[in-house]
Parts: C-alpha cells; sequence; structure tokens
C-alpha cells in the first residue's frame, strides 16, 4: 500500500485500474457465473505448468530443495505408479462441478461497471491474501493436531518418488494433491474470505476477485514447487514470508510450519523451523 501510494506520485494508477477494469469488463467471459472458478483453476494450471518446467531445466536443477540422482533415459522412463496422479487430474472437474452447484443456491457476485480506486484494488487483495492466510492457518493447524480419515490431511502429504533412487521430494502438481474433504475446506475458506468486505465494509469488487484467484494460486503453488529459487517470496520477503522454504520444511516434517504463505503465528506459537534449519 505505501508503494501505491508512492507511485500515486508518478502514475494515474486510479486511470490504469479504470482502464483495466474496463476492458475485463467488456468481455463476455467476465459475466459467466463460473468466471472467478475458471479464473482460478486456469491460474492454477498455469503456475503449475511453469513451475514444472522449472524443475526440469538443467540450469534450474541447483535451486531444488532436495536433490535428485542422475538418471538414465530407461531410468527416467521408470515411472512409479504414484497413486496421487488420479486426485490430481480429479481436482479440476471436482472443482468446477462444486462450484456450479454452489451457484445453484447462491447467486454468484453481481459486476459493477464502476471501477475499484487503485488502492481498493490493492488493499482487497493484500487483506484477502492474509485473511485467506489466517483462516487457513487454523484449520490446517487443527488438521495436523487431531488426525483423522474424515478429513484424510496426510493424504495431501504424499510426495513424488523418484525411481532407481527411491529420493521422496515435494512438486508443484502436488499443490491439488488432497482428499475431498481437506480440498473442500481449503475452497471453503478461499470462498468466505472473497465474500468478507475486509475494506471499508464494501463488498469485494469483482476485479479484486479475479485478481486475488491469480495471486493466491500462485503462492500455493510456489510453496509446493520444491524449488529454493532467487526470487521466492521467502527470499524477496524473509521473516514476512515463509513461502517454499518454510512449507517445504513442513511437507517433510508434519510438525511445524503451518502458515500457508506468512510467518508471524508460527513464530509466535513456537510452530517455526527447528534450530538446525537455517532460514
Amino acid at each position: 500500500a505505501p508503494l501505491i501510494l508512492g507511485m500515486h506520485f508518478v502514475l494515474d494508477l486510479n486511470s490504469i485500474t479504470a482502464g483495466a477494469w474496463d476492458t475485463v469488463f467488456r468481455w463476455r467471459f467476465t459475466h459467466l457465473a463460473m468466471a472467478e472458478a475458471l479464473v482460478a483453476s486456469l491460474a492454477f494450471f498455469f503456475w503449475i505448468s511453469l513451475f514444472f518446467a522449472f524443475n526440469e531445466v538443467p540450469a534450474l536443477k541447483r535451486f531444488r530443495f532436495v536433490a535428485r540422482s542422475s538418471l538414465s533415459r530407461d531410468e527416467e522412463a521408470k515411472r512409479p505408479d504414484w497413486n496421487f496422479r488420479p486426485r490430481v487430474a480429479a481436482s479440476l472437474p471436482v472443482y468446477l462441478a462444486g462450484i456450479w452447484a454452489l451457484h445453484t443456491v447462491k447467486s454468484p457476485t453481481l459486476l459493477s461497471a464502476a471501477a475499484p480506486s487503485a488502492i481498493r484494488l490493492v488493499m482487497e487483495v493484500l487483506l484477502g491474501i492474509f485473511a485467506y492466510d489466517f483462516f487457513m492457518y487454523w484449520v490446517h493447524l487443527g488438521m495436523h493436531r487431531c488426525p483423522h480419515r474424515l478429513h484424510s490431511h496426510d493424504v495431501h502429504h504424499q510426495l513424488k518418488v523418484q525411481p532407481g533412487s527411491g529420493i521422496r521430494y515435494l512438486a508443484a502438481e502436488l499443490v491439488v494433491n488432497h482428499a475431498m474433504a481437506d480440498g473442500m475446506l481449503q475452497v471453503g475458506v478461499n470462498i468466505l474470505v472473497q465474500n468478507l468486505p475486509l475494506f471499508g465494509g464494501l463488498p469485494k469488487h469483482k476485479l479484486s476477485r479475479f485478481v486475488h484467484n491469480i495471486v493466491v494460486t500462485y503462492l500455493l503453488v510456489e510453496a509446493h514447487s520444491g524449488l529454493d529459487m532467487p526470487w521466492g517470496t521467502h527470499r524477496v520477503f524473509p521473516g514476512l514470508l515463509g513461502g517454499a522454504y518454510r512449507h517445504e520444511i513442513h511437507h517433510h516434517r508434519r510438525d511445524c510450519c503451518f502458515h500457508q504463505f506468512f510467518c508471524y503465528l508460527d513464530d509466535f506459537l513456537g510452530h517455526g523451523p527447528p534450530k538446525e534449519y537455517a532460514d
């Protein structure tokens, strides 16, 4: 927000935001009841594909948290039968079907032709990300403190296994590897946050909702990428965002680092990385 205020002295950000919304508002896609869900789905697909590609680029393999063995083509072709594959493939149609069912009992948010101010857009997105992380923290912590087959959160902690070496590692596509109840809780929290009047008591603007889904899906995929990128959020905002670094520790240990994005509750409650790990 301070950066946006400072940029107002150089750029007319309200005009830029208004122009962007005017363009988006003219798209027929924007007026579809399923538009938000489709934006989230397309964003997930794009970010997962991007980080999957990063993981396979030879020059970027040095950024992997878990180093893998070099395999021959024959060994690489012998992929293990990952039991999470059906869930990953089914996550898209199940999610879209769930949102469609929700729309049969609750109408989607109406669109306003009026654009939000730049400050409103930024604050609604930032507050939405903060609220999502805050509510998911307690849901996530509760699933770990009370493991039960009802939510089966342990399913989400399955790791990929490299053939031959047996090395287990986290990868971007595992962000959507959930049991049904676990996935529904995550989606439910996001729906709740999208409908909270977090800025001035105003209903969240549709443009803010679209941007929220794009940013949140990026942060979730990055956290599961298994990559310690120089531009990773934990590198750019150390101490504020845990990013891929803390989530990597969480997926391997399961007893710490329960935040999706931030660090403050883990640090305050003593759930940060153990001393043997160095931020």
